[in-house]
């Protein structure tokens, strides 16, 4: 298995107790720091649901589908600037969903590494 698949591999193992969920209200995946609303649940619920099969089908494509991760990186470098670090630099420690939080951050520092930009830029 090559690094980029690993990188869908690591989707599918980080989606696949969340995404489902998220998009059915089958549990909270908020670990409690957000305010219900379906309309925004499924929203999320179904961006993480659509990231969960386009990385599975990553797997067996996963330079055509590396846009897929590109994706990740932008959405999830604008949560942490906008949502997160904001709550951080006022000590709203309690309104951070860590696991969300940790998870997003490790995606935004290792994935752009591993994302063949040479394909993706045409080079």
């Amino acid at each position: 298995m090559t690094a980029i698949q690993l990188l869908y591999l690591a989707n599918l193992v980080i989606l696949m107790p969340v995404a489902i969920p998220t998009l059915l209200n089958l549990f909270r995946t908020d670990q409690g720091c957000f305010e219900s609303s379906v309309g925004w649940r499924v929203l999320v619920g179904s961006l993480w649901t659509g990231i969960m099969l386009l990385s599975l089908l990553g797997i067996w494509e996963p330079v055509r589908l590396a846009p897929v991760l590109v994706l990740q990186v932008i959405y999830k470098s604008l949560w942490l600037l906008v949502y997160a670090l904001p709550l951080m630099m006022r000590r709203e420690w309690q309104r951070i969903p860590w696991g969300i939080t940790i998870s997003f951050v490790a995606i935004v520092i290792v994935w752009p590494w591993l994302i063949p930009w040479r394909y993706l830029l045409g080079q």
